[in-house]
């Protein structure tokens, strides 16, 4: 019994360091405390295949994203966090085949490339692409899944990016 209260107050005690030491905040981030500001350029979509809404609709996710996760102020440009980038990939293609039938699964696959620039701590900086997919049965057209999938697919994305810039784990 002695053991469990003396775990807590060890585990009461970490958080109280990392919290109060500027690490982590609890809300998810791991933020330098002179990091004030973040600033996302308009994500265009470079992809073959194009949604008219992607564009406009993911670069305010990661802005909404930021907003609410973290205490940074949006600025229009120039932020202490820069996030640039373009969708890359918006593509479907068969993922599972069937000799008598043909496509038994469709993967469907949204990537985008990010530029992240901190002008404070240039060694956070990156380039890298971001990427996520799923399948959806092949029967079902792509028009009646695509908004749905398109949501989930670029949410699951915005936290990618996001783990990489603000938990920085």
């Amino acid at each position: 019994m002695n053991w469990i209260r003396i775990i807590k107050l060890k585990f009461i005690g970490l958080a109280m360091m990392l919290s109060s030491c500027g690490i982590y905040d609890f809300r998810g981030s791991n933020i330098p405390t002179d990091i004030k500001s973040f600033s996302v350029s308009y994500f265009e979509n470079e992809a073959e295949l194009v949604n008219p809404s992607l564009s406009i609709d993911f670069t305010e996710k990661l802005k909404t994203k930021f907003q609410t996760e973290t205490q940074l102020g949006l600025k229009d440009q120039e932020g202490d966090y820069q996030v640039t980038g373009f969708i890359k990939i918006y593509r479907i293609q068969p993922a599972a085949l069937s000799s008598t039938t043909g496509a038994t699964q469709t993967q469907f696959t949204i990537s985008v490339h990010v530029d992240f620039i901190c002008p404070k701590y240039s060694e956070k900086d990156f380039s890298k692409d971001f990427t996520s997919s799923q399948t959806f049965d092949s029967q079902l057209e792509f028009n009646s899944v695509e908004s749905q999938l398109s949501n989930e697919l670029t949410d699951i994305i915005v936290q990618q990016i996001f783990a990489a810039i603000a938990l920085d784990w």
